[in-house]
């Protein structure tokens, strides 16, 4: 893991603030090379994420599609039995 050091160096005047007489303080930094690796990784876990969200969506679309063809059926066989139902009646 390489990272750059950066120096930043102010200085301090008495009427500052108490947190910003501090500044004398090391900064690590990433390397580019490594936020680099990090930013793609990332990128790739949300792909990875991205596809997995699409295909539930797809399987929830399908299953909805499927309870929706059930209940046509289902509405179709009522109307089909009510009408048998009506025929047995008057007849």
């Amino acid at each position: 893991m390489s990272a750059a050091i950066q120096l930043v160096n102010q200085t301090i005047v008495a009427d500052e603030p108490f947190e910003k007489q501090f500044n004398n303080i090391s900064v690590f930094e990433q390397a580019p090379d490594q936020r680099l690796r990090r930013a793609l990784s990332y990128i790739t876990q949300l792909h990875a994420e991205i596809r997995l969200l699409r295909e539930e969506l797809a399987r929830a679309e399908r299953s909805a599609a499927q309870y929706e063809q059930l209940l046509r059926n289902a509405a179709v066989r009522e109307l089909e039995l009510r009408a048998e139902l009506v025929k047995e009646i008057y007849s």
